[in-house]
């Protein structure tokens, strides 16, 4: 397997747009080459020797190539964005749009990392080992569907909007969650350990809430319901319980309560409280 490692000399003065930077278009580059890409720094270019150290380790082979960055890289925006194959590595914190439009692989974030993370994802994994910005999981400003697929992992809190139009896949949070979670849900599944913030589930058509705080207090936007979903919940519990944590206490048994939303626009959407 093919690694390469881009070890940050010094933090910008501007934001970067770093999409180019994909593991598998990295992996048929020489570290010559690679150094010699231009990244935008505002409105003017910059090599991206001039930003980073590269070291590449082992041979390109058919297993998927591994990138990862060293150093903080808050300042750059898009890190892989419309990646489809490899493992990325963030060792530090990220900017905005992590994995945006992102249809296969692996992004690891060991720090926090802006606004938009995973937005319009459709298929992979995201894993953020700290906190998130607004509008993780969400749709792109003028697009009508965020979400599409994969899974985002949120081990810290997550902002605003998590999973704005969130259309397919499974978002999981172990902290606590912003204002307006799960807005304008069309389907997916969203989990979340800790507290919410106002107005969760607001427009909500489909699609899932979990929530482990079952205090959380539910407002008329909200009505019981006491359909059968023994089998959904059979199926769900084994897929969070992987993640570990909180979710792993959850029992198969013990099916949690359940609210239909928002019955304000005739959603038939849910929160499922199992505290």
């Amino acid at each position: 397997m093919k690694r390469i490692t881009l070890r940050l000399k010094h933090a910008p003065s501007l934001r970067i747009d770093a999409r180019d930077l994909l593991p598998a278009r990295l992996a048929q580059l020489r570290d010559a080459e690679i150094g010699k890409m231009a990244l935008w720094h505002g409105s003017e270019p910059i090599d991206v020797g001039d930003l980073f150290a590269v070291e590449i380790a082992g041979e390109a082979t058919p297993d998927l190539p591994q990138l990862r960055f060293e150093g903080d890289m808050q300042r750059f925006d898009r890190l892989g964005s419309r990646m489809d194959a490899g493992h990325l590595v963030v060792d530090g914190n990220a900017g905005d749009f992590l994995g945006a439009q992102m249809s296969a692989g692996t992004i690891v974030v060991e720090g926090h990392c802006g606004s938009f993370a995973a937005c319009e994802l459709s298929g992979g994994r995201v894993e953020i080992r700290g906190n998130t910005g607004d509008f993780a999981g969400a749709a792109l400003p003028g697009d009508m569907d965020g979400m599409r697929g994969g899974t985002l992992v949120i081990h810290g809190d997550a902002g605003a909007r998590l999973g704005d139009r969130m259309r397919r896949g499974t978002t999981v949070v172990f902290g606590s969650a912003g204002a307006f979670v799960a807005s304008r849900m069309v389907a997916g599944t969203i989990a979340v350990a800790g507290r919410v913030g106002e107005h969760p589930a607001y427009g909500m058509r489909r699609g899932s809430l979990l929530l482990l705080d079952s205090a959380w207090p539910a407002t008329q936007r909200f009505a019981e319901n006491a359909s059968d979903i023994d089998v959904f919940w059979r199926l769900l519990v084994p897929t969070l319980a992987r993640e570990g944590g909180a979710f792993a206490m959850l029992s198969r048994a013990q099916p949690p309560r359940r609210l239909r939303c928002d019955v304000s626009v005739q959603g038939k959407g849910e929160i499922l409280l199992a505290g």
